[in-house]
């Protein structure tokens, strides 16, 4: 667990993904009263679950992009009484009991800390992304992505430099799905929701996949999405 501001720490850790290593960060927050907030759950080990226990007690775990579900279980387990909140295809891949779907509409219970934003109209992810009031920091799962131009060696390398960064998986990056159009279902609400992102006074990026944006995050964010306001 690695501290970068009150009440925030992250746990980098990665998975195999078709032969290359992906990239995979966790968020926690203490919110303002002790308790913990999980997003983007990593594989719990004995010291990583050790680390947590000794911040609070986790009560919210929160998977906030469809595929982001591998070790959600796990960790709905290991902390029984905390209550998960969930993009909609998780469940549908994951037993759970205790559990919100994250929507349009649904109370934020966190408001004193978190401020939400649901992005409509992408069933691919039903992403939902964050703003961290004290830190100013925006946290998102896959909306935004940030990779080294280091390239690996072997066949990870391979699947990279052919596979990968040809199809968008590449520096600092939006979502490539998100660039082919007709997987955006409303394109008005999700301008919208851009819009609102934007008016967050965030000052850093919190990303799941890659490197943590600190410099000029708002107008990283900005041109990035600058497509999806014309």
């Amino acid at each position: 667990m690695q501290k970068i501001g009150d009440d925030l720490w992250v746990h980098d850790d990665s998975m195999k993904l078709a032969g290359t290593k992906l990239r995979l960060r966790m968020t926690v927050v203490k919110l303002s009263d002790g308790s913990l907030w999980v997003h983007s759950a990593t594989a719990l080990t004995p010291e990583l679950k050790q680390e947590i226990d000794e911040l609070g007690e986790v009560r919210y775990i929160v998977a906030a992009s469809n595929a982001h579900n591998t070790w959600l279980q796990d960790w709905c387990e290991a902390y029984p009484d905390a209550e998960a909140y969930v993009s909609a295809g998780i469940p549908r891949k994951v037993p759970l009991s205790n559990y919100h779907i994250l929507r349009d509409g649904l109370e934020n219970v966190w408001q004193e800390d978190l401020e939400w934003e649901f992005m409509p109209g992408v069933p691919l992810f039903n992403e939902t992304v964050f703003y961290h009031k004290k830190t100013q920091s925006l946290i998102v799962t896959d909306l935004i992505q940030n990779y080294p131009d280091h390239v690996p060696t072997g066949f990870a390398g391979i699947m990279t430099k052919y596979v990968f960064q040809p199809i968008g998986f590449k520096g600092t990056c939006i979502a490539p799905p998100l660039k082919m159009g007709f997987i955006i279902k409303d394109k008005p609400k999700f301008t919208e929701f851009i819009r609102n992102v934007q008016g967050w006074d965030f000052k850093r990026i919190i990303v799941t996949h890659g490197n943590i944006i600190e410099d000029n995050a708002k107008s990283v964010f900005t041109d990035l999405c600058v497509r999806f306001l014309k």
